[in-house]
């Protein structure tokens, strides 16, 4: 059984880690799995260890990934619509879409990209959040103008 107060040990260690730059800004952190091993501690520590880090805007949760290092540098896209909607966004902003042009349909991304339509539309909602794109109903998705 681990001493009281190991989990606080496990984070000062992440942290320390995060501000040396060893663990880089959009870069995963170590599983809970990998954490556990390292330290010869439950995973529930390793949780609460996380969970601060999380609380002091040093890592956030990616659902179905894991956790990983926020900060300055844009974080790496690592679900399949974070990375379509990267990808969009970069053409946007090359100049291959204009705010007259529609950007590429939800089955020309699928195709493109074998996702499902729910991920291509989690892509596009995104980047609508993010204001780069507005979604005309019936017409299809247009970058917004800059």
């Amino acid at each position: 059984m681990a001493p009281r107060g190991t989990y606080r040990t496990i984070a000062d260690e992440l942290r320390r880690l995060i501000e040396r730059g060893e663990l880089a800004p959009g870069e995963m952190v170590p599983s809970e799995l990998a954490l556990s091993e390292q330290h010869q501690v439950a995973r529930g520590t390793v949780r609460s260890a996380l969970a601060l880090l999380v609380d002091e805007g040093l890592i956030e949760v990616v659902a179905g990934q894991g956790r990983r290092v926020v900060g300055a540098a844009a974080p790496v896209p690592t679900t399949a619509y974070e990375r379509i909607a990267a990808d969009l966004l970069r053409r946007i902003e090359d100049g291959e879409f204009g705010p007259s042009d529609a950007l590429p349909s939800e089955a020309d991304l699928m195709a493109e990209h074998s996702v499902s339509r729910n991920t291509v539309r989690r892509a596009y909602q995104r980047l609508v959040e993010a204001g780069a794109v507005a979604i005309r109903q019936g017409s299809g998705a247009f970058a917004t103008p800059r």
